[in-house]
């Protein structure tokens, strides 16, 4: 960044001292205010625009030229859709005259093979591994076993850059820079192929969302949600997609749903409830993956507290039931019952989450398992039947979901919890809550990996020694999904406050 504001300073003078245009003028005026005791927001937008040109030492002295012509708020701006367009006439080389120009000048050095490697790769939206560029780039005269080859010559003439370098504990994994990905998706276009490329996209990361399902099924959450963070750029581009027919729809509402523990239980649900709105009505309308999405942005709607939360989910059971889908009327019973739990409305919520425990399959894939609705009752019947709330507690506890499942675990001694606090055992009450506690904020963790800077381990490092409230916790108060850090303080809170 201080490359690029020494090169704007640069410009800006120089444009002075040449008695530019009246604009220019007032863009030099504004030369004193960049940089070290500077405007603080022109400081953030110099950062901004480094980050867009990715650090390359040609594209910020190229856009750094046309801060002359342009306030860095404009250029911030124009580099938002394309970022080949920075360029000057002052340059000796003609490939440094612009940044289009100089990847022109890599693509005509490429070959045949890796100039269609080059174009086919530019469907990816972050970094790849060789697996995945493998399967996307192949076909139409190019065999996958070739792909490799071509994609480490490509590594060596610096278009395609190494995340990790090969011979590592890891896989490689590569990227595209913004200006090599744009000029790589007009070559893309012109040959026609742009169509059959992002079709193969879609595939392989609906394999990825399914993988990482079964991941989160099985019990490896952290893997799970490491899977989806690594992939998360094009999981995104897949589903943003305009899909070109109904069977391509179909496709990207699938990926969707295999992301379900994403969407809901790791702070996503707004972005996923989009994407589902947006693809339901593109999709077909008579098959399983349909009447999955509809009940999964149902959910999410309750999740993110939206007013049109019980008309979706109302449509779900009607498809559901209509198709002789027990999974998926459990799963909207489960929803419903959550909703009404929400809303203070106890009878109402037991008697959906009742159905719901007796509806779901206890092998049900997706969403809340059974056990988690056997849970949720006993938290809906704690006050005003501690007795049945028991009986559903050890219905919770009987089968193997509590082992090796994280919510179902961490809701079922949240219940326990909530009922002895109500049957006055505060001790036991007190002892279950922090281990309910330690499972959200282990959810919590894994869901902020990244952003919370050490995970899991972090957040249960700092709750151990007393320091929770240092963290960063999200104040779900919702029981839609696992119950949140903050709802479990509360139940804490007034355990040890004796509140009833």
């Amino acid at each position: 960044m201080a490359l690029f504001l020494e090169r704007v300073r640069a410009a800006r003078r120089g444009r002075a001292r040449a008695g530019g245009e009246p604009g220019a003028a007032g863009a030099g005026g504004e030369a004193g205010s960049v940089g070290a005791g500077g405007d603080p927001s022109d400081v953030r937008v110099a950062r901004e625009i480094c980050r867009r040109l990715e650090g390359v030492p040609l594209a910020i002295e190229l856009a750094a030229a046309q801060a002359a012509d342009h306030s860095l708020a404009q250029l911030a701006r124009m580099l938002e859709s394309a970022q080949g367009w920075p360029g000057t006439v002052d340059a000796p080389l003609r490939r440094h005259r612009s940044l289009r120009a100089a990847v022109g000048a890599g693509y005509a050095l490429c070959g045949t093979e890796e100039r269609t490697v080059w174009a086919r790769l530019s469907v990816f939206a972050g970094d790849f591994d060789e697996d995945a560029a493998a399967f996307v780039c192949g076909g139409g005269g190019l065999g996958a076993q070739d792909v490799p080859a071509a994609l480490a010559r490509l590594v060596l003439a610096s278009v395609v850059e190494p995340v990790r370098d090969p011979g590592g504990v890891l896989s490689p994994r590569f990227r595209l820079s913004a200006a090599v990905r744009g000029f790589g998706a007009e070559r893309l276009e012109s040959a026609g192929e742009a169509a059959a490329a992002i079709s193969r996209h879609l595939y392989w990361y609906g394999h990825v969302a399914s993988t990482a399902h079964h991941l989160w099924s099985t019990g490896l959450h952290e893997r799970a949600v490491a899977l989806v963070r690594d992939e998360e750029a094009d999981l995104r581009a897949a589903l943003a997609r305009q899909p070109s027919g109904a069977d391509q729809a179909s496709m990207a509402l699938a990926l969707a749903v295999d992301l379900w523990f994403w969407w809901a239980l790791c702070g996503n649900a707004p972005e996923g409830r989009e994407h589902l709105l947006r693809l339901l009505p593109l999709g077909r309308t008579d098959t399983l993956v349909r009447r999955q999405a509809l009940w999964l942005a149902g959910w999410l709607a309750v999740c993110t507290g939206s007013p049109d939360a019980a008309e979706i989910l109302g449509r779900a059971w009607r498809v559901a039931l209509l198709a002789g889908d027990d999974a998926t009327v459990g799963r909207v019973c489960h929803a419903l019952g959550a909703l009404a739990l929400d809303e203070g409305r106890t009878e109402r919520a037991i008697a959906h989450l009742r159905e719901a425990a007796d509806t779901l399959p206890a092998h049900a894939e997706y969403g809340p398992p059974v056990a988690v609705s056997w849970a949720l009752l006993a938290v809906a019947q704690a006050r005003v039947s501690p007795g049945d709330a028991a009986r559903s507690i050890r219905r919770a506890s009987a089968g193997p979901q509590p082992r090796h499942d994280l919510w179902t675990r961490s809701m079922t001694q949240y219940a326990q919890a909530l009922v002895d606090h109500v049957r006055g055992r505060r001790s036991r009450a007190w002892r279950r809550a922090h281990k309910a506690l330690a499972g959200a904020l282990r959810l919590a963790g894994a869901a902020q990996a990244r952003a919370a800077g050490g995970g899991g381990a972090a957040l249960l490092a700092q709750e151990a020694t007393g320091a929770a409230d240092a963290v960063a916790l999200p104040a779900v108060t919702t029981m839609a999904g696992p119950p949140g850090p903050a709802l479990v303080h509360q139940l804490i809170a007034d355990i040890e406050a004796g509140r009833t």
